[in-house]
């Protein structure tokens, strides 16, 4: 998607294709892509592999007004028993820049898991703030799970730049479920490095 910091958490030792440069298609359209092999894929603080590796892979097709359309997919394993083994998102929104400094981001992503049926399925509503300054990215999102209200959360990303095209990142996150009894915070914290057009 185009939360781009909270795409550096989704594993744990990350092998990354760069996905960032668009490739012109001209009336205002850009394409880009992004691959990568990860030795866990996590989402909302928790294991979608059962703490195995995952090939995930996707792209998005951008327009100069702001909006924009993509496709992401993911290995899990949710178990013995349950049928899903890919995860498939799609998603569209619109993201622009309010100041140098400022940008926004609001759009609906499904998640969807073919082998298992359309029980599996679930839609969620996001709307973020990003915001540059030197060395610092930091983007906030509140996500809500729009088919049933079962949650809404609340996630804080933040990357610095460290010399030799190195970085480090966190995130922290709340989850805010329909029922009190599951609400629950996660984070994570790492650091990566760009070597031979790869992020690791």
């Amino acid at each position: 998607m185009k939360k781009t910091l909270t795409a550096l958490a989704t594993g744990g030792l990350l092998v990354t294709s760069g996905g960032a440069v668009a490739n012109d298609l001209g009336a205002g359209f850009a394409w880009s892509g992004n691959l990568a092999v990860t030795s866990d894929y996590i989402f909302q603080g928790a294991s979608e592999t059962g703490g195995r590796p995952a090939i995930q892979g996707g792209f998005d097709l951008e327009h100069a007004s702001g909006l924009y359309l993509g496709n992401w997919n993911s290995s899990v394993q949710f178990g013995e028993g349950d049928d899903a083994y890919i995860e498939m998102d799609v998603y569209g929104g619109f993201a622009t820049d309010l100041t140098d400094e400022v940008g926004i981001d609001v759009g609906v992503i499904h998640y969807f898991y073919p082998a298992a049926g359309g029980a599996a399925e679930f839609t969620e509503l996001y709307a973020g703030v990003n915001t540059g300054v030197g060395d610092l990215a930091a983007d906030f999102y509140v996500v809500y799970e729009a088919d049933d209200g079962d949650y809404i959360y609340y996630e804080l990303n933040l990357a610095y730049a460290l010399p030799r095209d190195t970085y480090v990142f966190t995130d922290v996150g709340y989850v805010d479920a329909d029922d009190s009894d599951d609400d629950f915070a996660y984070w994570h914290i790492g650091a990566g490095v760009e070597y031979a057009g790869l992020d690791f």
